[in-house]
């Protein structure tokens, strides 16, 4: 059984990269255009482990993982975070998120982050 991974991200090209990748990697993909997106998606699936940016429209990453930890059965999952904003690093850890990665993401590095958390 593959792991679901959940990409919430805003870029359409970025998003559908990932989603190739992750797939190519053996996961199975799920995305979301937003973090509101990505909270209602999370709630219904929910996936092993969510892959989100952090400047979005509707709701922002930050936001999203902060009310993902406040759900029971999201509490645990693991969040990694890509944003091309260094300073929100710390604001992303202190929400919740298990790893924070810059943009543009290593592959290799992101890909094996992926692999310890699921």
């Amino acid at each position: 059984m593959s792991h679901t991974i959940l990409i919430v991200e805003d870029h359409p090209d970025t998003r559908e990269g990932l989603a190739q990748l992750l797939q190519l990697a053996g996961y199975s993909v799920a995305t979301a255009d937003d973090g509101q997106q990505g909270l209602v998606k999370a709630c219904a699936l929910p996936p092993d482990l969510i892959l989100t940016d952090i400047s979005m429209p509707v709701m922002d990453g930050i936001e999203m993982i902060k009310q993902l930890r406040a759900t029971a059965f999201c509490k645990s999952t693991p969040i990694v975070v890509l944003s091309a904003y260094g300073d929100k690093a710390l604001e992303a850890a202190r929400a919740g998120a298990n790893e924070v990665l810059s943009k543009p993401a290593n592959l290799t590095a992101m890909l094996q982050v992926i692999k310890s958390l699921v």
